[in-house]
Order: structure tokens, then sequence, then C-alpha cells
């Protein structure tokens, strides 16, 4: 296939991103940010809907909902695999900007299906796997490959800090456009029709605003059959360096309590064990949405400015471990609401921030090309994807059988993605963790 670049990167040149001017890579992060937004404000837009039918489906057997909520959260993990390794590949030939496009396309399509048959359990699982591997996709791993074709690290890392902004705003705004929908339909059905649109717009938004940033595009022929190698991955840790390898396992136990991975269990413990309304629970998410939105325009910008990779990296593992810890020590609302306020700093995967662009860095250095490994990375999230929920909701309705205090499920998650990556970080050097070439400069 022959390689694909646009015409305007091709006049900037092939060697980097400093052949960006300052101007249009401000530009682009905007664009990246706003996309972010739009993604996220998806996949919140279901957080109470998604539950509400497929609790229908299920005849209010809540054991019973948190385990396909769980099993089809593992099967996007086993199934994303697939699609991120040849869908990362594509991009490093094709560009990034089709595959960008992929996600908004999907979810107008899948809104629009589960519409149509919100009683069809078939369909609207099927949706969910979906919807939830092509936002993942089109938003993480083209946003992250998209990024490291056009930004240096430093840009990269306030960047990525500034996301958590971007998904702050989509936290807050989205739960009103839902719980308003749940109020006056009383049908979560309605809610993928409006997901449909917002869909749709945010495909249009896309293929308006977004640059391409492949600068040059991969050469020779495409290699089908590694496309559908869900473990090339693993070359990371045949090929990689020994710091690359160590960093890149301790950024994928951080991104074990990604939001994704412990949406469903939070949604039930709030409706289910601090007997929070529709209205309770959109007012915490636009709660939690605005301390996030304060936290990634302001604290996590400077955090990431002002430490090293290693001060940032153990400051943001311990307050996930003091977060996650607090909130299931009990079934209070105070205890719940308290708790978010440590988890600030590094929740949703920002205890990785720094690594992330460490390892990028790494990665270039050491001839893996951006879209791949971004995909390789995702991979790997995905494989935690896949555990995470699966073993998250079993063991949520193993507590619920048996009688054992099930806010314990907080403090598996805590010690899983928390404890351990920091024991794992301190068994690293500093040559590994911190940019050395970088601090010689």
């Amino acid at each position: 296939m022959a390689p694909v670049q646009s015409k305007a990167v091709e006049d900037e040149g092939k060697a980097g991103p400093a052949l960006w001017e300052k101007k249009k890579r401000d530009a682009f992060v905007s664009t990246a940010l706003a996309h972010t937004f739009q993604s996220v404000a998806q996949h919140v837009l279901l957080i109470q809907s998604e539950l509400m039918l497929v609790r229908n489906l299920c005849g209010d057997d809540m054991a019973q909902t948190a385990r396909y909520l769980a099993n089809t959260q593992g099967l996007v993990g086993m199934l994303g695999l697939i699609v991120n390794q040849a869908g990362g590949k594509l991009s490093d030939y094709m560009g990034r900007k089709p595959f960008l496009m992929l996600g908004p396309l999907c979810n107008m399509i899948c809104g629009l299906l589960v519409y149509k048959n919100p009683m069809d359990k078939v369909i609207v699982l099927a949706c969910r796997v979906i919807r939830m591997i092509v936002t993942t996709f089109s938003n993480t791993i083209m946003v992250q490959a998209a990024s490291t074709d056009v930004l240096d690290p430093t840009e990269q890392a306030v960047a990525g800090a500034k996301l958590g902004a971007a998904i702050g705003a989509g936290i807050v705004l989205t739960p009103f456009l839902e719980t308003a929908l749940l109020r006056r339909t009383g049908n979560p059905k309605f809610t993928y029709l409006l997901l449909s649109g917002i869909a749709g717009l945010q495909a249009v938004f896309a293929a308006a605003r977004f640059p391409e940033t492949l600068q040059r595009a991969k050469e020779g022929a495409i290699s089908w059959l590694s496309l559908l190698n869900p473990f090339a991955f693993t070359s990371i840790y045949t090929r990689g360096s020994r710091a690359l390898k160590g960093l890149v396992s301790i950024v994928t136990m951080q991104q074990l309590i990604d939001g994704k991975n412990v949406s469903d269990v939070t949604e039930i413990w709030k409706r289910n064990h601090l007997n929070w309304s529709i209205e309770g629970s959109r007012n915490f998410i636009v709660l939690y949405g605005t301390l996030v939105i304060i936290s990634g325009a302001k604290i996590g910008p400077e955090l990431v400015k002002r430490m090293t990779n290693r001060g940032y990296t153990s400051f943001t593992n311990m307050t996930n471990t003091l977060g996650f810890f607090m909130r299931g020590a009990t079934d209070k609302s105070w205890l719940f609401l308290l708790a978010t306020l440590p988890m600030l700093p590094g929740v949703n995967g920002n205890s990785a921030r720094k690594l992330q662009v460490r390892v990028s860095k790494l990665a270039t250095d050491e001839g893996f090309s951006n879209g791949e490994f971004s995909a390789w990375l995702n991979n790997l999230r995905a494989l935690t994807s896949t555990v995470t929920p699966i073993v998250v909701g079993n063991y949520y309705s193993w507590c619920l059988r048996t009688g054992v205090f099930p806010g314990t499920v907080y403090w598996l998650l805590g010690l899983l993605g928390a404890v351990v990556p920091e024991l794992m970080t301190r068994c690293m050097s500093d040559a590994d963790v911190e940019d050395t070439v970088k601090e010689k400069k």
C-alpha cells in the first residue's frame, strides 16, 4: 500500500514536531482536547442509562446485572487487542485522521441500533462492546499517537495533564442531559438516540478540524497477518530495553484503576449501597467533574512541570491508595465524597502521565513506530481492562452471596492499581525513570 500523508505536513517537513510552528501545535492541542471532551461525553452519557437498560433485561437481578456488565467489559478488553493492533499499525501507513473518525461513526450506528431494539439482549450487549472498543481506540490510542507525532515530550506531558480538564468538562455537563432525558421520557432508550446525535456531530468535527499529523508514512507492504496478531505487543518485551520493559509494566498496572474499569461497580455502589437517586448520582458526577476540571486545568499541569518523573509518580500513587482505601471503608456517603479529594491528582490514569511520556520517548529512540507502539500500550491496558472488571464484578457478586462487606472491592483496586506499581517504581533506577539526557542539557 502506498504511504499516505497530508500535503500540509509534507510542506512543513519530515523530521519531527519542531517543524510545526508553535501556533499550529497549540491549535492541535485545542482540537485534541475538544475531541477528548466529546468522546468522554458519549461515555458518561450512558452511565445511568446503560445500567438501567441492562438491569431491565435481567429482571432487576443485580447480581446477574453485575456479571453481564463485568463480562462484557472483559470481552471489550479481549477484542480490543485485535482492533488496537490492526488500527494502530494501519495508522502508521494510512494516517491518523481516518481512525480518529472511526469511534464517532460506530457510536452513531450503535446508538440507533439500541434505540430501535432496547429489549434485545444481544444487540444491547454487542453494541456496548463495540462502542467501548472503538471509543477507546479513536480517542486514547489515536490522540496519543498524534500527540507523539507533533509535540515534544514536555508539551505531551502538559497536554496530557490538561486532558483532565476536558474529561472533567464532559463529566460535568453530560449528566444534566442524561438526567433531564430520563426524567422526561422515563425510558433509557432515548439516551442512546441522543448518543447517536452527539457522535454524528463529533464525526463532522473530526473531519473538519483534525489535521493529519503523520509526518512520514511507514513505507513498504503491510503484513496483513501481523495486523491480526493480538499479542504483537510482546515485542516490547523481546525488543525493548530493560528500562522500557520496566516502565511499560508500571504504567500498565497504574491503568488498572482507570475510570472505565471501575465505573460499573461504582454506579452499582451509589445506587444500591449509598441509596442515591438519579439526581443524587448526577450531582456527584457534576461535583466530581468540576473538581477534575480544576485539577486538570491547574493542579495537574503544575505538578507535571515541577515534579520529577519519580516524584510525580510516587505522589499520585499514594493519593490513589488513600482515596480507594477511604472509599471502601464504609457505605457512608460523606466518606465516599471525601475520598474524591485525594484521588484527584492521579485518578483516571493520571498517575501514569509522566511515565507515559518517558515511555514514548524511549520507544521512539529504540525504533518503534508511534501508531503501532501506542496500540501496543493500549493492548497491555486492554489486558488489565479484561481482567479487572471480571475480577471486580465477580468479587462484588461473591461478596453479596457470602456476606463479605462489598466495599473491600475498592481496597483490592487500590492495592493492585497503586500500591503494587509504587513498589515496582522503587525497584527502578533514576537513570531508567528520569530523562537523564534532557536533564544534562
